[in-house]
């Protein structure tokens, strides 16, 4: 065993979702470590979510899809980033066999980096202690990233709370940069255009957690450009809508969207949704949004 972690790497590992800065602690001590040892560093997560297998329905909405979470990791040093398909089999292997068959055998874990709080094994009964005397019994090490290191509670389940209340500007400061949501822009009702203000309706993945209802200021973001945006996600009740949308007001933008994938930051929420008695009184409140995100964000009103 110990011949084949002689050439083997540091893992991070972890779910990554959010890639927040609990998470980026993790996968900056694996690339730390792997060139102190002067081997590669990688990032290794799960698909899908645990509890999508273990409990299907109760598995939380995404802060990250893959491909965004993948950038963002590697964006922290590692060289690669894997994926562990997550199913029963995998579930139900002992914290024992998960390090010597996964870790080991098939990622040829070096050394691993996990938070401190990390679980493993089957029913989770795996635990950092245990994880680091299993790699030391096969030639390799283990390490700890303290979860309380930042000196607050910066985890995925925070984040969303926050998010779901709208307090983007908090939650921004748990994952070390604004919120961001990946769609495709697709056809909408018009209404946008029909009094003054076009948007374009942003379909994100089904997976991907909406911040709460409301209008926020932030960007737009296509192929790599930044558009100052002010960004609607709720139901337009106004209009009696039943499906919440995310519809985004690029400031200055005349160019065509249509069937492009945007990303979408949310920095400042300026107000709760609300309902109006006519055209003319939204009108008159998305020209007050639309100041007040030029302000915060820039952009051509």
């Amino acid at each position: 065993m110990s011949g084949s972690l002689a050439g083997g790497v540091v893992v991070a590992l972890g779910n990554f979702d959010g890639v927040h800065l609990g998470h980026t602690a993790v996968v900056r001590r694996a690339v730390e470590e792997g060139r102190r040892q002067g081997v590669g560093s990688v990032a290794v997560t799960f698909d899908p979510h645990p509890r999508a297998v273990l409990r299907p329905g109760s598995e939380p909405k995404l802060l990250t899809v893959p491909d965004v979470r993948d950038v963002l990791l590697l964006a922290c040093g590692v060289s690669e980033v894997r994926t562990i398909r997550f199913d029963r089999e995998l579930s139900e292997k002992r914290p024992w066999e998960f390090v010597r068959d996964v870790l080991v055998g098939e990622q040829e874990a070096w050394a691993v980096v996990v938070g401190e709080n990390f679980r493993f094994g089957y029913r989770a009964s795996g635990d950092f202690e245990g994880l680091r005397r299993y790699m030391r019994e096969l030639g390799g090490e283990a390490y700890a990233v303290p979860i309380y290191a930042l000196g607050t509670d910066v985890s995925s389940t925070r984040i969303r709370e926050l998010l779901a209340e709208g307090e983007v500007r908090e939650a921004a400061q748990l994952l070390g940069r604004p919120y961001l949501l990946r769609g495709r822009v697709v056809e909408g009702d018009g209404r946008g255009l029909s009094i003054g203000f076009p948007t374009a309706n942003i379909l994100a993945d089904p997976r991907s957690l909406l911040p709460g209802r409301g209008v926020y200021a932030g960007h737009v973001i296509l192929n790599g450009e930044y558009h100052a945006a002010c960004t609607n996600v709720g139901v337009a009740p106004t209009f009696d809508r039943r499906e919440s949308k995310v519809e985004a007001h690029l400031l200055g933008f005349d160019g065509d969207l249509y069937r492009e994938v945007v990303d979408v930051t949310f920095e400042e929420r300026l107000r709760p949704e609300m309902r109006f008695e006519g055209v003319r009184q939204l009108k008159e409140q998305i020209a007050r949004d639309v100041e007040a995100a030029r302000k915060l964000v820039g952009g051509n009103a």
